[in-house]
């Protein structure tokens, strides 16, 4: 079921940086201000998330791997595949968690600094896989 209040950013691509033979450039427009961005890697059988932000939203650019985002909207888990070059928009308040199907690095980019946040996340169980020994981290 796709997401609800996760956005997925469709990039430009200017013709221009495609027709010599070089590759492309994707662009996105953020609709707020970026302060703030994290290089996340995260390992195929692992996850991220389980948690939302109170004081910032955040962006995720998917720069290698892939796999399933889910969103929480009340009871009901969303999800949807992402891939190298998607970038999703997470309000704030969502609860969101990733799981990779491959190794993963990803882009996130906050509209508030980590550092200046009185509770940069907050956990949600019921979207959290049982696992051991998990610490969160910068970027949980």
């Amino acid at each position: 079921m796709p997401f609800n209040r996760i956005k997925r950013l469709a990039p430009e691509i200017a013709p221009i940086t495609y027709k010599d033979g070089r590759g492309v450039i994707s662009t996105f427009y953020p609709n707020l201000p970026i302060v703030e961005f994290n290089l996340i890697t995260t390992h195929k059988g692992a996850f991220r998330g389980g948690h939302f932000h109170k004081e910032f939203d955040e962006y995720t650019l998917m720069v290698t791997g892939g796999g399933v985002y889910v969103e929480l909207d009340g009871d009901t888990e969303l999800s949807e595949t992402v891939a190298t070059g998607d970038c999703l928009y997470i309000p704030r308040n969502v609860p969101h968690v990733f799981y990779p199907t491959a190794d993963t690095q990803m882009v996130s980019l906050l509209t508030k600094l980590w550092n200046e946040c009185k509770e940069p996340i907050t956990k949600v169980e019921s979207i959290l896989p049982v696992l051991k020994n998990e610490t969160p981290s910068k970027g949980n």
